[in-house]
This record gives structure tokens, C-alpha cells and sequence, in this order.
């Protein structure tokens, strides 16, 4: 009889209601962790995806518009205009006109003109240096002249 007793206080722990729920809620989770880390793998995955499209496009829109500029460059129309730009050339027929600027306005054409430039090619024109500024008249301009 003891034997008994302690095999149906066994089962009354075992098959109780609650104690049930407690082991399948902790399987739920058990089961629920793999899961979510792999949803989360998942959606890291489609996000560099995604990431990866959207430079490919950049990359592509750059690509055809590099491919555009070299057709361009390779063209007829862009050596003809060079030639009258840079070595003053002409076709055969037209005349030529030069009008020169007053005093004055020479100047102000010289500098209009350095920063006028037909494509806008990176590392063409190299960025002139700034003259070096001494520390006191730095820590001046800092305290006084915000």
C-alpha cells in the first residue's frame, strides 16, 4: 500500500493540469528561441539583399551614364567642338569673330571663365591651398569674431 500511495501522489503531480501546462509552455519556448533566431538571421539576410540591389542599380545608372559620357568623348561632335574651344579651329566657310573685352571687364572674364568648364570631371582642376593662418590670429578670430 505505501508503494501505492506513492505512485498516485506521482500521478497526481504528473498528470495534473497545471503541471502539464508548465511543460508544454516551457517546450513552446524551447522550440520559439531557434525560431526567432532564425527569423532574425532571415531578416538581416533580406535586408543586405535588398542593400545589395540598391547599390547594384546606383552602380548600373552610373555605368550607363560613364557609357554615355565615353560614346560622347569618342564622338565627332565632341572633337569638332574642341577644336574650336581649344586650338580656335573652323570649318571651311565660316569666319571667325573676335570681340575684345574692355579694360575693365578683362578680368572679370578671366575669372568667369577658369570655372566654366564643359564636363565636370573629378580631379581636373586641383584645389589651390590655403594660405596657413597663424594660431593667435586663429584663437582671436574663435573668441572674438564668431
Amino acid at each position: 500500500m505505501i508503494k501505492k500511495g506513492k505512485s498516485n501522489n506521482f500521478e497526481k503531480i504528473f498528470f495534473n493540469q497545471k503541471f502539464l501546462a508548465l511543460i508544454g509552455l516551457i517546450v513552446i519556448i524551447l522550440i520559439s528561441f531557434p525560431f526567432a533566431k532564425n527569423s532574425i538571421k532571415q531578416y538581416k539576410i533580406n535586408k543586405e539583399i535588398s542593400d545589395f540591389k540598391k547599390e547594384i542599380s546606383a552602380l548600373q545608372s552610373k555605368n550607363a551614364d560613364l557609357k554615355n559620357f565615353v560614346s560622347y568623348l569618342e564622338s565627332d561632335q565632341f572633337a569638332e567642338e574642341q577644336a574650336r574651344l581649344n586650338l580656335n579651329l573652323k570649318k571651311p566657310g565660316e569666319e571667325k569673330t573676335v570681340i575684345k573685352p574692355a579694360v575693365g571687364e578683362a578680368k572679370v572674364l578671366a575669372s568667369s571663365t577658369e570655372g566654366d568648364q564643359i564636363f565636370n570631371i573629378p580631379g581636373r582642376k586641383k584645389a589651390e591651398p590655403q594660405p596657413e593662418v597663424p594660431n593667435p590670429k586663429k584663437w582671436l578670430n574663435y573668441f572674438f569674431r564668431r
